[in-house]
């Protein structure tokens, strides 16, 4: 089960960024993980990128959701900059 926490859009409003919790079983326990989408149209085309499941700290999740709002951070590139954030 999804559900949206927190969405923001972009200054120009063409990307919306959204927070996400989901329910999930880990070993044998139900708990809470976090994870991002973002959706926008980027030279005119719909593009749509999501990462479920990032962690089960809502505080880390939400320094990431804000990292990445005030970033503006693409649909593409949500993926990388995830990476690093986890490996920093």
């Amino acid at each position: 089960m999804e559900k949206v926490l927190k969405t923001q859009n972009s200054k120009d409003n063409s990307t919306r960024y959204s927070l996400i919790e989901s329910e999930v079983q880990l070993d044998g326990e139900r708990a809470l993980t976090y994870g991002i989408r973002i959706e926008g149209v980027i030279s005119g085309k719909e593009e749509k990128s999501e990462i479920l499941d990032i962690t089960t700290s809502c505080e880390k999740a939400e320094i990431l959701f804000r990292l990445i709002v005030r970033s503006e951070i693409t649909p593409v590139t949500l993926k990388d900059v995830t990476e690093d954030f986890l490996n920093a």
